[in-house]
């Protein structure tokens, strides 16, 4: 699950859904956003490992739907991506595990500003780093995903780690030492922080996570196409994805002669035995919280689009969720703008481009070995966009080629219209 940085992002607020969504097929819009992804997987597809691109844009408060796909599910049989077809979501899970933490505090459950040491006295080494700091990545923990100890374990993809397991994989309290860690300052990117947020969860609800998201989440917001599993993925669950083919050959930040930000070999990656493989029946355990969510398109836009209209907490929780760090600095940010284009809030990134993107975004892109799922919010469109592509590769044009175009395609022919403007502001100013 490494992230995907973007110099793209914020604002909000929708209101609330209150009709069928009515499905477009034959406008010039929907035209133009199929010529977009027929386009880049003709382009792209055979580089980046990819048999079928799966889009849909949700406009209107999510009265109207358009739903386009290109290619082919990438199967013995192939047949061609649905709105019913299901992916792994990879990092889009954080935002539910962030707001299972902000509903158990609204709650009065607990804080986000309580410790580590308050919930899981237990790692020392980390007891001084409050709930807040594991979500919004100032944590400073390193990602456990990207230790050799893990990858190994993940050449069996059938594998079941313990939240534990994984956690102990880079806690100095067990003696870890990791090649290539320097300490870090500001922010960094880190699934480590979602599988302590889940132990917090499990303690403070009392009931294991699955439980605690299926009952405060998934079926209050009737997501019946969203799935988590902390193992082996159900066969009705299967039947109904694509397949995913990891083609990633990048060496592992914390693998001795690995040189990051690049990732480039020498050294071979642990995980090379896998690539050109259909991954989508892997152990889920190994992303969890902080990345093992399945879903489809539609189920995802319709979460964000009730987390975005205050429907899944309160208004003081969701204004904590989407109270953001610099992802440069690491230092508080009131919004994003073109002197601080990225931030980090809990669970969410907001990025910034007035050239690109035409302004704020709230954005995420999800990956799992199989699978690369992209979310993006325009509030001053009023759009939200969800996709995937069927591959992970380690260097991409997407989404970038195609969330540019797909906005100009939106607004071109009318669709959609801009109804708001974003603050200005600069990089590392305090709240």
């Amino acid at each position: 699950m490494r992230h995907k940085t973007m110099s793209i992002g914020v604002l909000l607020i929708a209101g609330s859904i209150c009709c069928a969504p009515a499905w477009a097929s034959d406008e010039p819009v929907t035209t133009q956003l199929q010529q977009i992804i027929d386009d880049y997987l003709a382009q792209q597809g055979q580089t980046e490992k990819i048999t079928g691109i799966q889009m849909q844009v949700s406009l209107d408060n999510g009265r109207q739907v358009i739903s386009v796909s290109a290619g082919n599910d990438g199967l013995p049989h192939p047949r061609p991506m649905t709105p019913d077809s299901l992916f792994q979501i990879g990092s889009n899970t954080k935002s539910f595990t962030a707001a299972l933490i902000l509903k158990l505090e609204a709650e009065g459950k607990l804080n986000i500003d309580q410790t580590v040491g308050d919930w899981l006295p237990e790692y020392t080494a980390w007891k001084s780093i409050t709930i807040r700091q594991l979500l919004n990545m100032t944590s400073h923990i390193p990602d456990y995903d990207s230790t050799v100890t893990v990858a190994e374990k993940l050449l069996d993809l059938h594998y079941q780690f313990t939240p534990r397991e994984l956690i102990a994989s880079v806690n100095p309290d067990d003696g870890v030492q990791l090649p290539n860690y320097v300490p870090i300052t500001g922010w960094s990117y880190t699934n480590t922080g979602y599988f302590l947020a889940d132990l917090i969860i499990e303690k403070a609800s009392g009931v294991p996570y699955k439980e605690a998201l299926e009952k405060m989440i998934l079926k209050p917001l009737n997501l019946t196409n969203t799935y988590y599993y902390y193992g082996e993925t159900p066969r009705f669950v299967l039947e109904r994805m694509p397949a995913g083919f990891f083609n990633d050959p990048s060496c592992l930040t914390y693998q001795t002669g690995c040189r990051p930000p690049d990732y480039t070999p020498p050294p071979t990656s642990p995980l090379a035995p896998h690539i050109g493989k259909d991954v989508r029946a892997e152990n889920m355990s190994w992303a969890g919280p902080a990345g093992g969510i399945i879903s489809n398109m539609g189920d995802l836009a319709l979460w964000y689009r009730a987390l975005f209209a205050g429907r899944v907490m309160p208004q003081a929780q969701l204004e904590e969720m989407q109270s953001l760090v610099s992802t440069a600095t690491g230092l508080p940010i009131p919004v994003t703008n073109a002197a601080c284009p990225q931030g980090f809030g809990l669970g969410l990134d907001q990025n910034y481009s007035l050239s690109q993107f035409k302004g704020l975004i709230w954005y995420y892109e999800g990956e799992t070995y199989a699978d690369r799922v992209v979310f993006t919010y325009w509030p001053q469109y009023d759009v939200v966009l969800t996709m995937v592509a069927n591959s992970n590769v380690h260097q991409s044009t997407f989404p970038l080629t195609v969330l540019p175009k797909t906005i100009d395609a939106l607004v071109s022919t009318g669709t959609v219209t801009r109804a708001s403007r974003e603050a200005p502001g600069d990089c590392g100013s305090s709240r």
